[in-house]
């Protein structure tokens, strides 16, 4: 009995030998193939002469690459990727010359499918593959971008609000009222070039029932972060914007990617929307309903009388607040009455204006939607409410 107990743990211990050189073998292997993802140092991607540019006007991007041992390298692919990481187009370069180091590589801002893409921030992956079958990869994703930015030079006036970036960058602009509701997303975290910006709008919430510029209390949120190096903006397409794009092309939504997170480079602030999804960085679409307690829309409100207040979202912005916790608010007249801190929907509010004190006369319902993330969707509905005497 003893003899075979040492028979089973001499045959333990090879199959544990066999597993360790296994095991080693195959750290072997991958310890190659890292070797073969970082930045090659015979490809270098030289500084671009613009950062932006309108496919809609027939505008193209010139890449230029400078290669050092071109006889080593069989052929350089570029794949455009969106801020989701769709690949957008493949672009191939084999055209390699004796003597010759400076290349061009030209994207005219056309997808696969010679589609004119939507306005938003593109990404050149380069995969160069050698003679001899090595891949190498260079993507400056993960070592760039996403560093917050708050400090720089903003001006707002009627009208217009105006602001220089020192670096390419998603920006987001809000107003609102001081202490109290979101009224509008100007800027919703849109891709901006580095330099001077002039975002001009009228003034109004989206549903244009409030001046907002003309409270005495209006107060503004402008905030940036970085986008990562070799970022490509394109503009000028009005025909169809990126959430209609994806949705033609019938993609599946992207999940936050938080596995590779980090919270700080060089001891800059990385903000989490760098993560995030394009759509799910974006303010929720939202519709309100006011309707009688017969769940029929109202004519006509009085004061004591009781009404319900319906709120739904968007299916698809739906599915990314529902992986956070959300809020949902209301505001008369921009003062706070009520929330419910743990959101859902369709949500039903059931209330009584005379109960909130509120006087017969005109006043404007907000409704903010926010996201533990920090997007906020928002919906203003002006009433009239009439004294309960009336007829």
């Amino acid at each position: 009995m003893q003899f075979a107990n040492t028979k089973q743990i001499i045959k333990c211990l090879l199959q544990l030998c066999m597993l360790f050189f296994a095991a080693s073998q195959f750290t072997s292997a991958s310890e190659k193939a890292s070797k073969t993802t970082g930045e090659p140092a015979y490809l270098t991607v030289k500084s671009f002469a613009k950062t932006s540019f309108s496919p809609a006007r027939k505008e193209t991007f010139v890449i230029p690459i400078s290669v050092q041992a071109n006889k080593s390298i069989r052929k350089i692919d570029v794949e455009i990727r969106s801020n989701d990481d769709d690949l957008i187009r493949a672009i191939s370069f084999k055209d390699f010359k004796k003597k010759q180091t400076d290349y061009e590589i030209v994207w005219d801002g056309k997808d696969s499918e010679g589609k004119l893409v939507p306005n938003e921030a593109y990404f050149p992956v380069f995969i160069v593959t050698s003679a001899s079958g090595d891949i190498q990869r260079i993507d400056k994703r993960k070592a760039s971008g996403g560093e917050e930015l708050y400090d720089f030079e903003k001006r707002i006036r009627n009208g217009v609000i105006e602001y220089t970036l020192p670096h390419q960058s998603r920006v987001l602009v809000r107003t609102g009222i001081k202490n109290g509701p979101m009224l509008r997303t100007i800027i919703d975290w849109e891709p901006r070039s580095a330099g001077f910006h002039a975002e001009r709008w009228n003034g109004y919430d989206l549903d244009n029932v409030i001046a907002i510029e003309r409270n005495p209390k209006v107060g503004h949120l402008i905030i940036a972060y970085r986008l990562s190096e070799y970022s490509i903006i394109t503009y000028g397409n009005d025909k169809q914007s990126y959430r209609a794009y994806r949705e033609a092309k019938k993609w599946p939504l992207r999940q936050s990617s938080y596995q590779d997170r980090i919270l700080e480079r060089n001891g800059k602030l990385i903000r989490p929307e760098y993560y995030m999804p394009v759509l799910q960085q974006k303010s929720p679409r939202i519709s309100v309903a006011m309707l009688d307690v017969k769940r029929k829309p109202l004519a006509v409100l009085k004061g004591l009388d009781e009404l319900i207040t319906e709120v739904k979202i968007h299916p698809l912005d739906e599915i990314y607040l529902d992986q956070e916790r959300y809020e949902i608010s209301f505001f008369i007249d921009n003062e706070f009455i009520a929330e419910e801190e743990q959101g859902f929907v369709p949500f039903t509010w059931r209330w009584s204006p005379g109960r909130f004190g509120i006087k017969p006369g005109d006043h404007v319902l907000t409704i903010n939607v926010s996201g533990y993330s920090g997007q906020v969707g928002v919906k203003n509905i002006a009433f009239t409410l009439q004294d309960s005497s009336a007829n």
